[in-house]
């Protein structure tokens, strides 16, 4: 017996963070057209999910609310097998992210936009769309700004996702950045204005409640034209020819589109979905028995991500309060009923202040590793608002679980490289869909990469250790290179460098014949009914934390939707 089919106008495959805005962008439009919404997780609920307190906790401790991928072995990083989560459930990843809210560089936006020759995604374009998304309290600054200056006239403050400064900086962090920027660093009072070159507090996808996740922020009190499914694993798209007409989950569930089928599974699952269907390159799909609907030599491949290398020293216990909070079982207890009752306590302060900067490597373009580049990347990297590698300060411990000195507590902090030359693939391991596909990152593979994230760690070390407001304070190393030295800095990071799971560009934005796999609006070349709204489709990687990216692709993607079904109107 056939299984019963259920009929929409769209349905939207991924209810992750650009999936639940795509959903709530269309249900809500004037001309309500009927919406699916479906995600191969729950509702997320239980512990570490909302207070600052937690911001990485759920990353490490919630694995029912992570797909639990891990790729194969790094050659360039001592065959490592390396995991890489993907939010699973409602709000996808921004449940288990750090929390970071980061447009990037206004340059990012120029060049994406020329690379698809479309000025939608020109930065005097993203930026209007940054300010629908977003409700961005920037009254929090108003304690410190000296060190940050959020204007609300440059950010919007009536969209569905909550964006903050901490009304209150954890101990230590003014008079740290107050340390580097009397070395010699530049300030940037908004590292959202366009420009995000020198040290910036960061904002963060929480308010006053805690974590807002993009199911917190889209799908409260939906439409009645929204249908949402969970525990809804889609593994067959239907086609009518050439045309997605809709799709059937590994349960049997079948539902139709009469317009289109939109896929929003993330930069791993999109591209996996779109091979176990036919859609990708030919002599792969033909060597696992997939019959092929459309030979797209782009779909899986092109995967880049941000390179980390976390470096952490003990400091003794003037510089945070954590240790002292985090080890005493009673102060833990507390602080919850605290964070229960009302949103205050030490879980609202503990965790709340991450800052950092985008920086340059001086002398990078007088490098053999620059030279080698295509001209259109080396013009891309000297351009004044394109940084070269992050510096991030204030995470979490590092190594997890390393024990400390009582009285003690820790200081980490990041080099992360930006504008990475290196490319991985996502691949099928069989035509079944219940196996995780295979995950090569290559992380690290190109010569750019290596002499990149080496300089980013030695100025990064410099930047705490050889700063003479801090040096004192330093007890012992818990993560970082044996010295700063060409070998030894190469050798920390094939030992320790890590993915940031900022993937994207697995389906990118592009002609076919440059190796993209989608038009400017997200369409797949050759396939009709069928559009993808995720960070697969990236034609380059932002300099930030990517979780506005996605935003910003699902609230890009809604625009163009809008515009060409004619749905502002009825």
């Amino acid at each position: 017996m056939a299984p019963a089919q259920e009929h929409y106008d769209f349905i939207i495959v991924g209810g992750g963070t650009a999936g639940c805005l795509l959903a709530h962008r269309l249900s809500h439009s004037a001309a309500a057209p009927s919406v699916l919404l479906l995600e191969a997780g729950t509702k997320p609920s239980g512990p570490y999910l909302s207070a600052p307190g937690h911001r990485y906790t759920a990353a490490f401790a919630r694995s029912d609310l992570d797909h639990g991928y891990v790729s194969e072995p790094e050659p360039s990083l001592n065959d490592r097998e390396l995991p890489y989560a993907r939010g699973k459930g409602l709000g996808g990843s921004s449940i288990l992210n750090f929390g970071v809210y980061l447009y990037g560089s206004s340059e990012d936006y120029d060049r994406w936009a020329d690379l698809v020759d479309d000025d939608d995604w020109a930065w005097s374009s993203v930026q209007e769309s940054f300010r629908t998304i977003e409700n961005y309290a920037t009254e929090g600054a108003a304690a410190y700004e000296h060190l940050a200056d959020p204007a609300s006239g440059r950010h919007g403050t009536s969209g569905q996702v909550t964006v903050s400064l901490p009304a209150v900086l954890e101990k230590s962090v003014a008079p740290q950045m107050a340390s580097l920027l009397a070395a010699g660093e530049s300030l940037c009072l908004d590292p959202n204005a366009g420009d995000n070159i020198g040290v910036s507090l960061f904002p963060y996808s929480y308010g006053k409640s805690g974590r807002c996740t993009s199911a917190i922020a889209h799908l409260v009190d939906p439409p009645k034209n929204l249908e949402v499914w969970i525990d809804a694993t889609v593994g067959k798209l239907l086609f009518d020819g050439t045309s997605v007409i809709g799709i059937r989950t590994i349960d049997g569930r079948e539902a139709l589109s009469s317009k289109e089928v939109i896929l929003c599974c993330g930069a791993i699952d999109t591209p996996r979905l779109l091979l176990l269907n036919g859609i990708g390159p030919k002599a792969e799909l033909e060597a696992l028995d997939i019959e092929v609907k459309r030979d797209l030599p782009g779909v899986g491949k092109h995967l880049r991500d941000h390179v980390a290398g976390i470096m952490c020293v003990e400091v003794d216990g003037s510089f945070n309060d954590r240790t002292t909070f985090e080890t005493d079982p009673n102060s833990v207890e507390e602080a919850q009923a605290l964070w229960d009752r009302d949103h205050t306590g030490a879980l609202s302060l503990q965790h709340n202040s991450l800052w950092g900067g985008f920086l340059k490597v001086p002398d990078l373009a007088n490098s053999s590793e620059f030279q080698d580049l295509a001209p259109a990347d080396q013009e891309f990297l000297t351009r004044s608002k394109v940084p070269h590698f992050e510096f991030l300060n204030n995470a979490l411990l590092w190594p997890p679980g390393s024990q400390l000195t009582p009285e003690n507590t820790y200081l980490s902090f990041t080099a992360a490289l930006m504008n990475a030359q290196s490319e991985g693939s996502v691949t099928l391991r069989s035509n079944n869909p219940a196996d995780k596909p295979l995950l090569r990152l290559n992380l690290l593979s190109h010569p750019y990469d290596v002499l990149v994230i080496r300089e980013a760690i030695r100025r990064s070390w410099n930047m705490i250790i050889k700063n003479p407001d801090m040096r004192p304070h330093v007890r012992k190393t818990l993560s970082g290179p044996a010295s700063l030295s060409d070998a030894d800095i190469d050798a920390y990071a094939k030992a320790e460098a890590c993915p940031i799971w900022h993937a994207n560009g697995t389906v990118r934005m592009g002609k076919e014949e440059d190796g993209g796999s989608v038009d400017s609006s997200g369409k797949v070349h050759g396939i009709q009914g069928l559009r993808v709204a995720d960070l697969s489709v990236c034609p380059l990687t932002t300099n930030n934390h990517t979780q506005a990216t996605a935003y910003l692709v699902g609230q890009k993607i809604a625009e163009k939707m809008v515009r060409e079904y004619n749905l502002a109107s009825c």
